[in-house]
């Protein structure tokens, strides 16, 4: 087959058949960040609507505070002192988070209600000194609450939240309510709520995560004056957390979320690497099929251009002798030639060029009976010597007649084989038929037989034009021909070395093959004795 050829071939079957792969595959991929994007964005949106939610009922519950608080300082003015004090109390007593408050009035003396454990004992509290920091925060904030009021006349209530540090210890946040008594566009004096951060976030925050935790999340809300977490439903580094939000309520306090496990970028990058391990996979399983099937169509059309050759070979091979013995015989018959000793060449002529084509015929023939292992073989404990010496004598005559020198070396007392005689003769001749034809201007032949420990050794040497190092394992292979243009020069059907292989595997055998270009070739059969030579 045309290498340059098939190479084309092959790239032509990989640009076709990889491209469209390759191209899905960079679809998929750049897909995939589409995908991973959007969900993503899903995600964070969940994420976010979570907080939201709970910000959201954290505010709802402050606003009917504010709401119910706003109500009793604007009804303040019609109540009697014990009375505005009972409500206060009240007030307070139902909402476990607040932790006082402060309700200015005309008079002297404003109301302010404080819890003892959050604000201190009263035994050491200064409460006029607490009324005078309240008053101080209300007059430097002046136009910021104002602010707050004309928002208060829109009926949108929103407080001016303060830090208050007045218990170490203990977070309190105070929150200023503008109070308007919607009659005029004054405004009186704000009142002020006092929330004890660490019990809000106990009672109400972390109350509404337990209820939206499905077991998937991990939320905590942290201080970030104090840098410590005031609420953790899991144990949890910071940087580990992918959304935060402050809490509307409290906003020195952070509320903060993370899927339970992973995190959804490393969920992302995780999946990401397995669809990109299975691509790549599914790409290289593809190419190595592509190349599995170029090898097999390669090996396919090699073998069928060989069997074309080997066609066109034997039908060259059946024509030579066929025509000589077609021409001698009808020499011989037209009675044209009258001399004792010509005659006698034309039937040595005729009995060469038979026995050539007996020896093809029966190496195609053995050949198909291998093919469809119908051959048998029958070994029996035999004297290889007298195998091959008899094989010679029928041999010799087409080396006379070739012009060949034959050197032959038999060593004697030589062990037996188990060898199917006809089987060896057959390999044996094939190697002097391959000798000949390729011994070019070299016509020189050597036999040996010998014995190596528990292994007898058949020789068969030419000093013809010899085989590359590279085409020494290809030469067993049937229908192969050594790819040089002296051996392409000489006709042969590319069963010879293939059946010899086979003959000597059946025997339990091999068959070596040393060879250099221009120096001839050496083919060594080697037999396992009946009996193994220890002495050696």
């Amino acid at each position: 087959m045309n290498k340059p050829w098939s190479t084309k071939l092959f790239i032509l079957i990989l640009i076709v058949l990889l491209t469209p792969v390759f191209s899905y595959t960079i679809f998929q991929f750049a897909q995939r960040g589409s995908e991973e994007a959007l969900i993503q964005s899903i995600y964070d949106r969940q994420l976010r609507t979570i907080l939201f939610s709970v910000n959201q009922h954290c505010w709802d519950l402050f606003s009917s505070w504010t709401t119910r608080f706003s109500t009793i300082a604007r009804n303040s003015g019609t109540l009697s002192r014990k009375d505005k004090e009972d409500a206060l109390n009240e007030f307070l007593d139902i909402r476990m988070e607040l932790s006082g408050v402060f309700l200015p009035q005309s008079e002297r003396d404003p109301f302010l209600i404080l819890k003892p454990e959050a604000l201190g004992p009263e035994s050491s509290r200064d409460d006029a000194e607490i009324r005078m920091r309240i008053q101080d925060i209300i007059d430097r904030n002046r136009s910021r609450i104002d602010k707050l009021v004309l928002r208060a006349r829109e009926g949108y209530m929103q407080p001016l939240i303060i830090d208050w540090s007045a218990h170490p210890g203990r977070r309190i946040t105070c929150h200023i309510i503008p109070l308007w008594n919607g009659a005029g566009s004054e405004a009186s004096d704000p009142a002020v709520l006092f929330i004890d951060d660490e019990r809000f976030v106990r009672e109400i925050v972390a109350r509404k995560f337990t209820e939206m935790d499905d077991g998937t999340l991990i939320f905590a809300v942290k201080d970030r004056l104090t840098g410590n977490f005031v609420f953790r439903t899991d144990e949890a580094d910071e940087q580990m957390f992918e959304k935060r939000e402050s809490l509307w309520v409290i906003p020195d306090l952070d509320l903060m979320i993370r899927l339970r496990g992973q995190t959804l970028d490393h969920l992302s990058r995780i999946r990401t690497e397995r669809n990109l391990i299975f691509i790549v996979l599914v790409n290289v399983l593809l190419v190595a099929g592509l190349i599995y099937l170029f090898r097999n169509m390669a090996a396919e059309m090699a073998l069928a251009q060989m069997k074309t050759d080997f066609v066109a070979n034997v039908s060259h091979e059946l024509r030579t002798p066929l025509a000589l013995i077609r021409m001698h015989a009808e020499t011989l018959e037209m009675g044209r030639i009258t001399d004792e000793n010509k005659m006698h060449h034309y039937y040595r002529t005729i009995m060469n060029e038979s026995a050539r084509l007996t020896r093809l015929i029966n190496n195609i023939l053995d050949f198909s009976r291998i093919e469809s292992r119908s051959k048998k073989h029958t070994l029996c404990e035999q004297d290889l010597t007298a195998v091959i010496s008899e094989a010679l004598n029928g041999y010799r005559s087409h080396f006379d007649q070739k012009g060949f020198r034959l050197h032959v070396h038999l060593a004697e007392n030589l062990s037996r084989v188990r060898i199917d005689s006809e089987s060896v003769r057959l390999a044996f001749v094939n190697l002097l038929d391959n000798a000949i034809k390729f011994s070019g201007n070299k016509k020189e032949v050597r036999v040996d037989l010998k014995q190596e420990k528990n292994r007898l050794v058949l020789s068969v040497s030419d000093r013809g034009i010899g085989i590359p190092e590279s085409e020494h394992k290809k030469i067993f292979d049937k229908f192969y021909r050594v790819g040089s243009s002296l051996v392409h020069d000489t006709r042969g059907s590319g069963l010879g070395l293939s059946l010899v292989q086979h003959i000597m595997e059946i025997h339990s055998g091999e068959i070596k093959v040393e060879s250099k270009p221009g120096e001839g070739s050496r083919f060594s059969l080697f037999f396992p004795t009946v009996r193994p030579d220890t002495e050696g």
